[in-house]
């Protein structure tokens, strides 16, 4: 195949470097040779072929067009990690889902401004509050969570739903992972990328639903910080190691706003409390469990056991959810998209297109099916 004439060396520099590779590494991913081809293609010794652009292109997760534009594309700017015990190999994983919100973002703000929106004002609201009980009232008063409302839901999802039609009632883009993302539990739980116009919270789908709600509320946290995170623990206890002071405080935060200790009337609570409590706040067993220890609810000669028992019962659990998950065919691709982009990232896409302000293939591209279909 015949190479191309000419390439933007600066696009095909930048765009590596927002997905987190090398050279050696790039170069590896579009060709079993031994030569270092994208360094000698960005220095310009040599140039690709049409093959080798595209490869190029799927790889960084950008199209094929930007290496030839003659306007340079930015950087990204880097997102703090917080992750502990990652795998590394899965690394470029959470880098091209950064790219993904960073690109919608820098198409969102763009629309955004030309439609006279201002930028957030709750975005960073929050960041002089010192303790985490300050900030997770902060949070439901500002967002109108009520926990009443919470206890009176049947199921964990409408809990989720809930939480997230409050944030994107306040101009909080929220989207998940999917399975061609290819992310599970331990690469990534929650991210959070802020935008002064769209910022943008990240769950990932594979979790158990009590865990996404703690998750969304931790990024919560971030947002009314303006921290951007990428995490993936949910710990909030005051013993915890190896954890960032800031992933700590933002658990804490879930923690206070979640299960508010002024709900806990009595001394100590047992085994059955534990699984009524979680089917109440639809929060998982272990976390009401860690929580209410730390409360000085649970009596010191049962909680080895008590412990114990619950984290069997929750790797069984994940177990089951992760067998059956296997088993699943996938159900329907534009169901399951619709649902990753988020309902305000959908709408805004769709009314751009319905009002004529962008073509078919630009919002399909956005939307990633198409945009008939919202």
């Amino acid at each position: 195949m015949s190479t191309v004439q000419s390439v933007n060396k600066d696009n095909l520099r930048i765009a590596r470097e927002n997905m987190g590779l090398d050279t050696t590494t790039a170069s590896k991913k579009i060709s079993q040779s031994k030569k270092n081809l994208v360094a000698k293609w960005e220095s310009g010794e040599s140039l690709p072929t049409w093959s080798q652009v595209a490869k190029l292109a799927k790889s960084y997760n950008v199209p094929e067009l930007l290496f030839f534009s003659g306007e340079t594309i930015q950087k990204n700017k880097v997102i703090p990690d917080y992750r502990i015990g990652i795998n590394e190999k899965n690394d470029e994983k959470v880098k091209k889902l950064i790219n993904l919100v960073i690109v919608r973002q820098r198409w969102l703000e763009r629309f955004l401004k030309s439609e006279g929106f201002s930028k957030n004002q709750l975005q960073g609201a929050g960041k002089n509050l010192n303790t985490p009980k300050q900030l997770a009232q902060f949070i439901a008063d500002r967002l109108g969570i009520d926990l009443s409302e919470i206890k009176e839901f049947s199921r964990r999802k409408d809990t989720l739903d809930y939480l997230i039609e409050k944030a994107e009632k306040r101009g909080i883009f929220v989207g998940k992972t999917v399975s061609y993302h290819r992310l599970e539990v331990d690469d990534l739980r929650g991210l959070f990328v802020s935008n002064d116009y769209c910022p943008f919270i990240v769950l990932n789908r594979r979790d158990a639903l009590s865990a996404q709600i703690f998750s969304f509320v931790h990024e919560l946290a971030h947002f009314f910080r303006k921290s951007d995170a990428v995490s993936n623990s949910l710990d909030f206890r005051s013993t915890t190691q190896n954890v960032n002071p800031e992933e700590v405080f933002c658990n804490k935060v879930a923690a206070e706003l979640l299960l508010p200790e002024q709900e806990f009337t009595k001394n100590f609570y047992n085994k059955i409390d534990v699984d009524n409590i979680s089917e109440l706040y639809k929060v998982s067993k272990i976390f009401i469990f860690y929580r209410l220890k730390e409360l000085g609810k649970i009596r010191k000669e049962i909680q080895t056991d008590l412990e114990k028992e619950i984290i069997k019962e929750t790797t069984e659990n994940l177990r089951k959810k992760a067998e059956k998950d296997g088993k699943s065919k996938g159900g329907n691709y534009t169901n399951a998209m619709r649902d990753s982009n988020g309902s305000l990232f959908n709408r805004v896409v769709s009314k751009s297109y319905l009002e004529n302000k962008i073509g078919y293939v630009e919002a399909s591209n956005l939307l990633r099916f198409s945009p008939e279909m919202t």
